[in-house]
């Protein structure tokens, strides 16, 4: 969107002039604020239709468009922005057991590999903790919009993530509105989160668990920079519980200098890549899963028709979208417009 270009460069002159580091995250927040001021006159701007009979329907979950907001947004007014543009359900940020700031800024910065544009992150999934969630989202307004709401949940360890679910679950169970679980066992910005994803017996376990206090739908999203060994145990694992679906994947580790930012500028040694790098890696992970009997989300890289095409064709059935949000929301209507 020319308006996220223009505030954007207009942030990091001002960065320059009083020499201060380039942060993004900066530009993406004033951007956010831009953009919900504007919700006044959603009717004119923001409502678009959904597709006609392009409805997706998963263990009892509808999802009226394929495409959906991957884990990554905590702000509700921009989550809300998004449903009126047209996605068909949303992915709620990780939530994790105490309030976090995450890591030191600058965290966020947009990212070049082999020429193709993306974000790299290293956030450390800051939020309000469990407690203030389940708070909030009993009454949140997402829920008017009869879409499925996906609520990612994290842990430093299998019980934190089962204790989390628990939570959620005796405050929200009783709404008689569609919700889904996502474990986030592939964050790499938490200390032991991505070894539940490298351990199958362990994640094993813990759906097992989660499944023993919910009848709700469990998505699992994993981790590109895994093993395709551990990946297809994850698949085989996965098939043999009620109600699993797979979320391929996540973002992948990258150091700053691979992907064009200056150390300078960026506070940790590594973060996540995501956007348009991952498509690749994106579409061999549904291959993959495709030969399980589960239903399979494509996360990493998608942008456009065309890659819905594909990842459909390699076996996906849900799409889920968070870099191309943050360039141009406006993709939302424009896919659902040729699907």
């Amino acid at each position: 969107m020319i308006s996220r270009y223009l505030i954007t460069n207009i942030i990091y002159f001002f960065q320059f002039f009083v020499m201060r580091k380039k942060d993004l995250e900066t530009a993406v927040v004033i951007g956010d604020r831009a953009l919900g001021s504007f919700l006044i006159f959603r009717k004119f701007i923001f409502d678009f239709p959904l597709p006609k009979n392009k409805e997706v329907e998963i263990y009892g979950l509808l999802f009226p468009s394929p495409i959906i907001s991957a884990s990554f947004k905590s702000d509700h007014q921009i989550i809300e922005m998004w449903l009126r543009l047209g996605l068909g359900g949303v992915i709620l940020k990780t939530i994790m057991q105490e309030k976090r700031t995450g890591n030191p800024r600058p965290r966020l910065q947009d990212a070049y590999l082999n020429g193709e544009k993306g974000l790299i992150n290293s956030l450390g999934l800051p939020g309000s903790g469990i407690n203030s969630f389940t708070e909030t989202i009993k009454g949140a307004k997402l829920w008017e919009y009869d879409r499925p709401i996906g609520i990612s949940v994290g842990g430093e360890n299998s019980l934190e993530y089962l204790d989390n679910v628990k939570k959620i679950d005796s405050k929200i169970h009783d709404i008689k509105k569609q919700y889904f679980y996502e474990l986030n066992i592939s964050c790499p910005n938490t200390e032991n989160g991505q070894t539940i994803c490298q351990d199958p017996i362990i994640l094993e376990s813990l759906l097992k668990d989660i499944r023993s206090v919910t009848d709700k739908v469990i998505s699992v999203k994993v981790s590109p920079d895994v093993s395709n060994k551990i990946l297809q145990d994850i698949g085989a694992l996965c098939a043999n519980i009620t109600k699993v679906l797979i979320n391929a994947g996540n973002t992948i580790y990258v150091k700053p200098g691979q992907v064009g930012v200056d150390k300078y500028n960026y506070s940790m040694n590594g973060g996540g890549l995501s956007g348009s790098p991952l498509f690749k890696r994106t579409l061999e992970m549904v291959h993959l899963f495709s030969k399980f009997n589960i239903p399979v989300m494509a996360t990493g890289g998608i942008s456009s028709f065309e890659h819905i095409v594909a990842a459909k064709s390699a076996g996906a059935s849900l799409f889920g979208m968070a870099t191309s949000l943050v360039f141009n929301p406006y993709c939302i209507p424009k896919i659902n417009s040729k699907l």
